[in-house]
């Protein structure tokens, strides 16, 4: 039987293939898991109970989590106020869909790059 983290890998890997070929995203490990990053800055990986780990604005984290959208990510002792957990299986996949892309909008906006537009991330899906 396959366990979470490995099924949310499975499902983060299908979800990530609409931001193969962009400019500076590309696949590297992170905690163990293959995670999306634009440049050196990681945007999405999965955690070791399969839930999707995303970067976020610190307000729109906090929005997730006083939604109970999403659950802390703690760096040693202290919650990361850009870092999001969005528990595995998501209610829909599209729920990771959409939040891969602001993960993405937002570091990529970090980092100088155009934001890949919305339509675009989600198209085929």
């Amino acid at each position: 039987m396959r366990s979470d983290r490995r099924r949310g890998q499975d499902l983060l890997d299908e979800l990530s293939t609409a931001y193969d070929g962009l400019p500076g995203v590309d696949r590297s490990l992170m905690f163990g898991s293959e995670g999306l990053r634009v440049g050196t800055k990681f945007f999405a990986f999965v955690g070791a109970e399969g839930e999707l780990i995303l970067k976020l604005p610190a307000d729109r984290v906090a929005e997730l989590l006083a939604a109970r959208a999403a659950e802390p990510v703690h760096i040693g002792r202290n919650p990361a106020r850009e870092w999001a957990g969005i528990p595995y299986p998501p209610a829909d996949e599209g729920q990771w869909r959409d939040l891969l892309a602001e993960a993405h909008a937002f570091v990529a906006a970090e980092r100088g790059q155009p934001p890949r537009s919305r339509r675009r991330a989600t198209e085929g899906s």
